[in-house]
This record gives C-alpha cells, structure tokens and sequence, in this order.
C-alpha cells in the first residue's frame, strides 16, 4: 500500500453499482495519482482496474461525459518503474488484458509520464505525470453496501494499547461492514479491515492477529491489555501507531 499523504483527495459521488460486473465505483475530487490511490486503499479498494470495453465505456460515460462534465479520470495503471512498463495496481500487465490507448499514446511526454487516465474528451488511455490534477475513479471488488462483518473482524472492536502503554490508547470502530481505527493524534477514523475478511494494510504497514496482540510490520505491536503503566514524567503523550 501506498503511504498516507498530507493531501487527500474527497468523494464527489458514489457508491454506484457497476452492473456489468456488480463492482461499486466512486469519483474523487482532483489529486495526485499517488494521493488518489492512497484514497482509493483507505476506501477499501483501488483506482478502476478495467477488464474489458465494456467496463471501460461505462466508467466513460458515468464519470467523464456524463451531463457534459468533461472530465479526466485517473485508473489504476501507471509504470511501477520509471521508463518501465506499464501494470495494474495489482500487479497484471497491459500484455495480457485490455487496453484502450488514444492515438500515439503512450509517448512517455519527457520522460516522466508514469500514470494513466483516461484522457476525456477522446475516449481513450493516456500516460500523464503523476503531479497532474485528475479525478480519481476507486473501484471496490465487491458491493460492500451488501456484507457484513464476521465474527472475526468483529472481535476487534474495543480499545487496544500501542506496545502495552496506557497513555496510547487506539480504538476499533465499525459500521455495517467496516472497521476503523480511532487513534488518539487526531488523525481521524482510517479504515482499517471489511467484510472481505482482510485485515487492510495501513499507511505500508501489514497486521497480524496474534492472540490478544496486533502485530505490525514495522515492529511495533498493539496489547489488548495495559502492560505498560506511562510515566507521569514523560510529558504529553505522542501517538505513533504504525
């Protein structure tokens, strides 16, 4: 996962249900590519993966043309290395799925056009620099509007303790078929796992449930008990989570 940025990009419309293959899309408001695929991961999912013309036509027609609105829209293919070829925030390669590319597109303009969008009014794919303005469009896998958390996901609700210690206290949230991390720095609520049954990678790191502990890929853990009583001598606490 991409690490969280200080810009965020904001949802403009959504969910709405792709009924070609029953996938749940969102509009973002301009950003980065890198920032609207960071939003993209916290939601849960990616920028479009398009399969097929028929995907392709549809996210065409219900987010850049629709009552004329003209607009270029980010999709989940960019080069993972500069001058390298181009894949799918999944990692598949253009060689072997669909593609849509505008007339003597890709050009690679200077060198450093590393992401995609569709290129609207044309209808077609274009390499872009990642610092331009688009619309981000997120695709989710599956209509999370119908799932619900399992017992699993559920369990970790309730507050848990940053390496044991009662001053960095962090709390698990849900809605329907959501989890959200509350941390206590004022970064807000970030999604942390859904009903897909997956813990989601947060800000480049990865969870692992292990017993009564979560433990991160940056070798930090969270205790669901206090194991470590703070200081009074230390000063206000901070709060580094991952």
């Amino acid at each position: 996962m991409l690490a969280a940025l200080s810009v965020r990009a904001d949802i403009l419309l959504g969910p709405i249900n792709n009924p070609n293959n029953g996938h749940d899309y969102y509009l973002l408001s301009p950003n980065t590519w890198t920032a609207s695929e960071a939003e993209a991961e916290k939601l849960g999912g990616t920028l479009a993966i398009i399969k097929n013309a028929d995907d392709d036509k549809w996210i065409f027609s219900t987010f850049a043309s629709q009552a004329r609105a003209g607009r270029i829209l980010w999709i989940g293919l960019h080069r993972k290395n500069r001058g390298g070829p181009f894949e799918w925030v999944n990692g598949e390669s253009t060689n072997s799925t669909y593609s849509n590319w505008c007339g003597d597109q890709p050009d690679n303009g200077g060198g450093v056009e590393e992401a995609v969008d569709i290129w609207t009014p044309h209808d077609g794919w274009n390499d872009a620099r990642d610092e331009e303005q688009n619309y981000g469009v997120v695709e989710l896998p599956r209509d999370m509007r119908k799932a619900t958390l399992a017992k699993k996901e559920s369990s970790l609700l309730g507050t848990w303790y940053q390496t044991g210690r009662a001053d960095q206290p962090c709390y698990v949230t849900r809605t329907e078929n959501r989890l959200f991390i509350v941390t206590s720095d004022g970064r807000g609520a970030t999604l942390v796992g859904d009903a897909t049954g997956v813990l989601v990678p947060l800000w480049n790191t990865h969870g692992e449930i292990v017993g009564d502990k979560i433990l991160w890929s940056n070798g930090t853990w969270w205790s669901r008990k206090i194991t470590n009583e703070a200081s009074n001598d230390r000063g206000p606490a901070r709060y580094y989570p991952f």
